[in-house]
């Protein structure tokens, strides 16, 4: 039936819906992961750069601008990280809602078709008891107290 149709698109939707919504909070986690372990390295890497540099005898002003710059990189790559963890939470997001509108789309277009069917099936009844003369009359019955109406179906 187009109600049964209906309830399926809709609960087919939903399920969509809440991938849709776990595969968001999945892309958010892992851009949080990601970021993370990021910072996890530059770190390392800044150590590493440190003592590299201290082991050269490079001059402090020098060794001042190369840790900075590689600060400044590291700090972009973790935010583009979590930039990218955001935009995909957003996309996730995005379609849970345009899946669960079609849910609902499919279900109301189901009631609008079950109601359409049974307003069709009311009607061609309608005109089959006309063309066939079904219904209800009045007749006159003779009784002891005189006539009385009654009505009566004709077959």
């Amino acid at each position: 039936s187009s109600m049964q149709q209906g309830k399926s698109a809709q609960n087919l939707a939903n399920h969509n819906a809440q991938i849709a919504r776990n595969d968001a909070i999945a892309a958010r986690q892992k851009a949080q992961f990601d970021a993370t372990a990021q910072e996890r390295k530059t770190k390392l890497f800044a150590g590493k750069q440190r003592a590299a540099m201290a082991g050269t005898g490079g001059e402090l002003l020098d060794m001042g601008d190369v840790i900075d710059a590689s600060t400044e990189e590291a700090e972009l790559e973790y935010l583009a990280i979590l930039y990218g963890g955001e935009t995909g939470y957003r996309a996730g997001q995005q379609r849970a809602t345009l899946a669960s509108f079609e849910g609902s789309v499919a279900k109301q277009r189901a009631t609008g078709q079950a109601a359409s069917s049974l307003l069709t099936g009311a009607s061609s009844a309608a005109g089959m008891g006309a063309k066939y003369n079904f219904g209800s009359t009045t007749t006159s019955v003779p009784t002891m107290a005189g006539t009385m109406s009654s009505p009566i179906i004709k077959i």
